[in-house]
């Protein structure tokens, strides 16, 4: 009995098909861990940004601090993992109460949209306003 050799080469190729619009949808490996990076980076500014809530509060304080530091009575939460600690963020405190702390992401566009993330900028950046 002779097999025939096109239904394997239809397979073959259906599978390769599958398998290139997948990577072309969702992206590689690569672009999986720019995902990851990228929300741990906005996990860590969540914690920066409860720790400044706390300083600015402490006491019965509502001024903003000129840093955000870990303190006895305010203690930063971060993750194991964390990544601003070593790579760093910017916070920029206002006069008027208002504030911003921003992180260098590798694809803010596609974290606000993946995850519905509205309150970070273009720029990377979580505002707010101490009351």
């Amino acid at each position: 009995m002779e097999t025939k050799l096109w239904p394997q080469l239809a397979l073959t190729a259906l599978v390769a098909v599958v398998l290139i619009a997948g990577f072309l949808t969702v992206g590689g490996p690569e672009s999986g861990r720019v995902e990851q990076r990228d929300d741990q980076r906005y996990r860590d500014l969540i914690a920066y940004q409860s720790q400044l809530i706390c300083l600015a509060r402490a006491d019965g304080n509502t001024a903003l601090p000129t840093e955000i530091a870990d303190t006895v009575t305010c203690s930063i939460h971060l993750s194991d993992d964390a990544l601003l600690p070593s790579e760093g963020y910017r916070y920029l405190p206002q006069d008027d109460g208002t504030y911003q702390i921003c992180a260098s992401f590798e694809n803010v566009d596609a974290l606000r949209k993946r995850q519905r993330r509205t309150d970070i900028s273009d720029e990377g950046c979580l505002s707010g306003k101490i009351d």
